[in-house]
């Protein structure tokens, strides 16, 4: 464990024999659960496959349209999760949006680059190349770039937030000056919105988690150096810390027992969201039942909430 992480503790008076680690058997067991879930796209006659908008193999999406129309449709695009390390567009995650198609919106399914192949923003930069490519190509997918949503779940909440976040920002764009997308929403599930809390969230609740303190993180791996160590960098990547005025509106829903990620970055958020952009920009959703990629987040009544928030700001 690292010197401020061992400062921390001495200070909060906690030992390692008060930490609630989750067995990794029942880690696997809480993720094999997404394979009650699955992806038929089968019914869905206007698709594009592997649609390159970079020249590395994971810069790619798929485009899911109604059946019937002539658009141009509002673009839900949808970022998988995996720790920023696993996933992919083939996933069942996607599963809680694919019904989007039916309700007149166009899903774009990203894929992005992942550790340890790439360092910090890189894969912020790829969720904006693929906004740019989107808003090139929107004639010809009969999408419209002027009315999108950037969503996703754990890291692909965490890419959704930050390359919403910093829209219009030099530092997070490889191309700052071409053509892009307009995001009007954001829906972020279970995603870490401050690395440097997580484990004092759940010293707080007292909640098993999956990952025992001091141990590497993903923020870790893609900054390619422990993150306590430099805490004054925390503003250039932890979404909370890049909350201002002029974001989109945001659903954040997660589940008040996640052992990945702790209930209370949601709640923190959603506060700080409410105190600067003000209230009504945000909307959060705590499950008292669903885990970390819980199946039940494409359940009937969370589709028709993530929807109906969609329709509020996209149509």
């Amino acid at each position: 464990m690292g010197y401020l992480c061992l400062k921390y503790y001495e200070r909060m008076d906690f030992t390692m024999s008060d930490i609630k680690i989750m067995p990794p058997e029942d880690v696997d067991r809480m993720f094999a659960r997404l394979g009650e879930l699955t992806l038929d796209v089968s019914g869905i006659h206007r698709k594009f496959i592997d649609c390159y908008y970079g020249p590395d193999s994971k810069q790619a999406l798929d485009i899911y349209l109604p059946n019937d129309g002539d658009g141009p449709f509002p673009v839900v695009f949808y970022a998988h999760g995996g720790g920023f390390a696993r996933g992919d567009k083939s996933d069942v995650q996607v599963v809680p949006f694919i019904d989007g198609v039916n309700r007149g919106y166009a899903i774009v399914n990203l894929n992005y680059r992942l550790i340890p192949h790439i360092r910090y923003p890189e894969n912020v930069i790829d969720i904006k190349a693929a906004m740019r490519w989107v808003a090139r190509n929107a004639s010809t997918y009969m999408l419209n770039p002027d009315r999108t949503a950037l969503c996703g779940a754990s890291a692909g909440a965490y890419l959704a937030m930050m390359a919403a976040f910093t829209q219009g920002q030099a530092a997070f764009d490889d191309a700052p000056f071409e053509p892009t997308c307009r995001v009007l929403a954001v829906v972020e599930q279970f995603g870490p919105v401050d690395f440097l809390k997580i484990h004092a969230h759940y010293d707080e609740s007292g909640y098993p988690r999956a990952q025992a303190p001091g141990a590497e993180s993903a923020m870790d791996v893609m900054l390619g150096v422990k993150a306590e160590l430099i805490p004054n960098l925390a503003r250039y990547y932890n979404p909370i810390d890049n909350v201002h005025p002029g974001i989109p509106p945001v659903l954040i829903q997660h589940g008040r027992h996640d052992p990945i990620i702790p209930y209370q970055q949601a709640v923190e958020l959603h506060w700080k969201i409410c105190r600067i952009a003000g209230d009504g920009k945000a909307e959060l959703d705590i499950s008292e039942d669903f885990l970390h990629a819980d199946p039940g987040y494409a359940g009937a009544e969370s589709v028709e909430r993530i929807f109906s928030f969609l329709d509020k700001y996209l149509k």
